[in-house]
């Protein structure tokens, strides 16, 4: 039996094919929730159009053609009136492939399915939620990880902000290890009205009372390999030796949007999902470097500044360890942020280019794009996530510094907040007496990171430069 057959066999038996349990039914390996403000059909009763998301595992025989989303404003008691239940039937199902591998069932690992609706949403603090099948069993860092439901939610408020789209997320790549090598995936999104976003890890969530409309911590979770950057929504796992098996997941995208002159949280998403880690021998792709069309080298974590109804384009250029492997490009996100386009340029170069649309609000906005080697029976893969910093007005020619005061990430931040200077610039954090209460240094790709003390107290703080000039304003929220 050659190694890629065994191979191949491993990773059906991991996602659950040969471990099913006749009660249960495990064919749901993540999923997400999103909306977006569409026409009212009844007088000053806001309406949505949501978007359920759910990553099924392709080797399964189930099927699944329906969800019933569930629409809440009453808390968790079931017996409330103020919510209801909608059975959405699937519109699309798109499968993860790898190209050109002589093993079909072995490469498809999961389908993308996608279930949508419309749902009137009188003003009100409204949870959206669906309750799937079990979890696959064996997961490694959840206990009796088989006897779980997965439970997913998004949550609008629209008492404060009648018309609200989601963020978005930009890929449908579902993480995977390969090996011990350091590796990147994402959980970036787009948000079109400009908020402020803020990523966090979560603990999955089950429904362990099928009438509850809420869901509640899994217990015994262990977080994983992968690292959330809470500014941008990157995924990073370092280098070093895995215990391979199937791993769950989970993370919160929280929108703040600042009213009446206070930063307010106006509401989340949440991704849940199971991967993979395996100690095979496919090294996965890296990208090796980005460059700006004006001919600047661009660092992978640095902001790129550009002004709404700009075009900016990026050259990325990317290496594989083993010997013979061809290398293709692809970008989930080009559906998602408008203007945004991918082309192939060569064997080991892709173009990413963003027509800015004019009226898109100022604001900080991601872009992730994923490199595939052609390894199989799994194409090992790596995704870059780019930050830009859109602004209504002229920017500055240095493309290290902001274009304004107020550019930090996130706003308002609890634990960390971090904003662009100089490269090497010394930074003196200021509160509103003009006290020093921090002193920063930039680093060389000029980002600057603070994380104050418990002993700091909630409230605005500007950032400036060794010359004095104002380089961020800060927004602490309290706990």
């Amino acid at each position: 039996m050659s190694a890629q057959f065994r191979f191949g066999w491993l990773l059906v038996l991991l996602w659950g094919v040969g471990g099913l349990r006749a009660a249960h039914a495990t064919h749901i390996v993540g999923g997400d929730i999103a909306y977006a403000p569409v026409a009212s059909t009844t007088a000053g009763v806001p309406r949505y159009h949501v978007t359920v998301r759910l990553f099924r595992n392709a080797a399964s025989v189930v099927q699944q053609e329906t969800v019933d989303l569930t629409c809440n404003r009453s808390g968790c008691d079931a017996a409330a009136t103020d919510y209801f239940t909608v059975t959405v039937r699937r519109n699309l199902a798109v499968t993860y492939t790898a190209p050109a591998c002589p093993l079909p069932l072995f490469a498809r690992l999961y389908d993308t399915n996608f279930f949508e609706t419309d749902v009137d949403l009188p003003r009100g603090q409204w949870t959206l939620s669906v309750r799937t099948e079990n979890r696959l069993s064996d997961i490694v860092n959840l206990v009796n990880s088989i006897s779980q439901r997965v439970y997913i939610s998004a949550f609008l408020d629209n008492e404060l902000v009648t018309q609200n789209n989601s963020p978005r997320f930009e890929t449908n790549l579902l993480p995977y290890l390969s090996g011990n090598s350091a590796q990147r995936y994402s959980f970036s999104t787009f948000d079109l009205d400009g908020d402020s976003l803020v990523y966090s890890p979560i603990t999955p969530q089950s429904s362990v009372q099928p009438l509850s409309l809420c869901g509640s911590d899994v217990p015994g979770f262990v977080p994983g390999q992968f690292v959330l950057d809470a500014a941008t929504g990157a995924l990073t796992a370092p280098a070093g030796s895995v215990r391979q098996g199937l791993y769950a997941m989970a993370a919160r995208v929280t929108e703040f949007r600042r009213l009446n002159g206070t930063w307010q949280a106006i509401g989340y998403i949440t991704r849940d999902v199971t991967y993979i880690a395996y100690s095979g021998t496919n090294s996965p792709p890296q990208f090796t470097g980005f460059t700006l069309a004006n001919g600047a080298t661009q660092a992978p974590n640095q902001v790129i500044p550009v002004q709404a109804g700009q075009t900016v384009s990026l050259t990325l250029s990317a290496a594989d360890a083993d010997a013979g492997q061809a290398l293709r490009f692809s970008s989930d996100a080009t559906s998602v942020v408008p203007g945004l386009s991918l082309t192939t340029l060569g064997a080991t170069q892709a173009r990413l280019t963003w027509q800015v649309p004019a009226t898109l609000p100022p604001g900080r906005y991601t872009a992730t794009v994923a490199v595939f080697d052609n390894g199989c029976p799994l194409n090992a893969s790596e995704e870059q996530t780019f930050s830009f910093l859109v602004s209504a007005r002229t920017l500055a020619s240095h493309p290290a510094l902001p274009p304004a005061a107020g550019a930090a990430f996130p706003m308002p931040f609890r634990e960390q907040v971090q904003f662009q200077a100089a490269g090497g610039q010394a930074v003196t954090i200021v509160d509103e007496l003009g006290r020093v209460v921090a002193r920063l240094q930039a680093g060389a790709d000029g980002r600057v990171q603070w994380q104050p003390t418990p002993s700091v107290p909630a409230g605005v703080y500007v950032a400036r430069g060794a010359d004095g000039r104002s380089l961020a304003r800060l927004l602490r929220a309290g706990s």
